[in-house]
């Protein structure tokens, strides 16, 4: 009887609220969702960890983890951000040098360290980090196979990639979201760009706005 009764509301609520509409959560294209299982899976056999820097609430984080677990892999997935919002260097950067509006840049101040910790705490590999990204050793954590790098500014893309360049592997993959033009995260693109350029590096562009450079 109970389970007739929660069937019936199930289907009143559908047919008569938008709550039973199913809705996209995430900031990434479906093509780079792909992607990034498409990576996991090429790298699936070299020694490195995995690293995702700018979780925002974990989206991303727990589709990748779902794929770690049923696939029964053992590496680690390193998440760092800086859990409050983006620096205020990196903003005033923003708005000095690449004459970006202050009011389009504020977002992310509702994330916490220990309410993500803890959202996570039934993934043993997940290794949550805090901190500006700019100031990271990733040595710490190398050798490093993957990275998703979205970071939106300019300023802590380009001292992230820069930083990481010496700690992949040779196979590995770093995709960089926001490699789009005139947008207000643009300054991930501009990043993007004079990283591979200075370094001579070959990549790709999947969607429309994701970069991958191969190592």
């Amino acid at each position: 009887m109970k389970k007739i009764i929660i069937e019936t509301i199930k289907k009143f609520i559908f047919n008569n609220t938008p709550f039973g509409a199913p809705s996209y959560s995430y900031n990434l294209e479906p093509i780079q969702l792909s992607e990034i299982i498409v990576s996991i899976e090429k790298i699936k056999d070299l020694k490195g960890s995995i690293c995702e820097i700018g979780v925002a609430r974990g989206m991303t984080s727990r589709f990748i983890c779902e794929h770690l677990e049923i696939q029964n892999y053992e590496e680690k997935l390193y998440c760092i951000d800086t859990f409050t919002s983006f620096e205020k260097e990196d903003i005033e950067f923003e708005i000095k040098n690449r004459k970006k509006n202050k009011k389009d840049l504020i977002g992310f101040s509702y994330n916490n360290f220990k309410k993500w910790k803890k959202n996570f705490a039934k993934f043993d590999f997940v290794k949550p980090i805090k901190t500006d990204v700019k100031k990271f050793d990733f040595k710490s954590i190398s050798p490093i196979k993957l990275v998703i790098l979205d970071v939106d500014l300019y300023k802590p893309t380009l001292i992230a990639l820069n930083n990481l360049k010496e700690c992949m592997v040779s196979g590995g993959i770093i995709m960089v979201d926001d490699v789009k033009d005139n947008n207000m995260w643009d300054g991930a693109y501009q990043a993007f760009n004079e990283f591979v350029k200075s370094n001579s590096y070959e990549y790709k562009i999947v969607g429309n706005k994701c970069g991958i450079i191969n190592f």
